[in-house]
């Protein structure tokens, strides 16, 4: 007999609280911190029964776990990012895994964006300036540099790239984009990730994050965008060659960089703190109270579809 109500896996506990909330008595959650003893032999021994997961992207879903979960079908990833599913693993065993990435792609843009007006215009340090009564002393504070005639490129044109273009549009009107597949859109793809960093001002990094993309911005990418050049990523610290990115902005080889996410995570004061030009967020770009609510809430849609028996893409 199926279980009544479901078992739904997650492994994120600080998410469980709002699913849970939301799911009412629809389903049940089970996690590392739900059992007592050790959680492996807990799944040998209660894994079967369970047919859907939700995951937050980051945490590991790979072949050992789903091993333990002999009924599993079905993952759904709260936000945008895929790089903790090994999505190979999953499709030889038939699970699916949906994701949210479409219902935070807005606050995610806006983050983006804002980091790019922050860093162009030097808001941080205009504040400092200011504080530390450097106007006083010193009198006004440098020119920083305009938006309206920065050419921006656009790694990866998913839900979030196309929200930044939409966003950067009034600022900055020449707009290119490349990603690995061509697609219908209202800005010209480039003919290779190379091109677009050598053409750009601002380098956007919005592609999808996996392991396909590990290391794909590299130091020769971040050569060609330059001494003048900003690079903005809300990706996974992983897709930017994060050792090459430090050396480039310590030598002046790359202008600044705007960065929400690092590899690993979190990142560390220490390698940071001599870093010039940056501006730096604690991966929290897609996370505001309402984008937190919205992507649990589809979640558990899909879930308890899911357990309907209904057809989810």
């Amino acid at each position: 007999m199926a279980d009544y109500p479901p078992r739904v896996l997650m492994l994120t506990q600080p998410l469980a609280a709002p699913v849970s909330a939301l799911a009412h008595d629809d389903f049940s959650i089970v996690g590392p911190w739900t059992v007592s003893g050790d959680w492996p032999a807990w799944l040998d021994e209660n894994g079967a029964g369970i047919s859907t997961a939700i995951s937050s992207g980051i945490d590991r879903f790979d072949a050992a776990l789903i091993d333990r979960l002999p009924d599993l079908k079905h993952i759904a990833v709260l936000g945008a990012g895929l790089d903790g599913i090994d999505l190979d693993a999953m499709a030889a065993r038939g699970i699916a895994v949906t994701s949210g990435g479409a219902i935070h792609s807005g606050e995610v843009a806006d983050q983006a964006v804002g980091m790019m007006i922050a860093a162009r215009r030097r808001l941080l340090e205009s504040d400092a300036w200011v504080r530390q009564g450097r106007w006083a002393s010193e009198g006004r504070f440098p020119p920083t540099r305009s938006l309206r005639h920065q050419k921006v490129g656009i790694l990866g044109l998913g839900h979030i790239g196309i929200a930044i273009a939409e966003r950067v549009q009034p600022f900055c009107p020449e707009i290119a984009w490349w990603g690995p597949r061509d697609k219908p859109a209202r800005w010209p793809r480039k003919e290779s990730l190379m091109a677009l960093a050598a053409w750009s001002d601002i380098l956007f990094i919005a592609a999808r994050a996996h392991d396909d993309t590990r290391g794909l911005v590299d130091a020769a990418v971040i050569d060609a965008l330059g001494p003048a050049g900003l690079l903005v990523n809300i990706s996974r610290g992983f897709v930017v060659d994060e050792d090459a990115l430090i050396a480039a902005l310590r030598d002046g080889r790359l202008g600044q960089a705007a960065l929400d996410v690092f590899d690993p995570e979190p990142a560390t004061a220490e390698r940071w703190a001599d870093v010039p030009n940056t501006l730096l967020a604690p991966h929290n770009a897609g996370a505001t109270i309402e984008s937190i609510m919205a992507l649990c809430a589809h979640a558990v849609d899909t879930v308890k579809r899911v357990h309907r028996g209904e057809a989810v893409a």
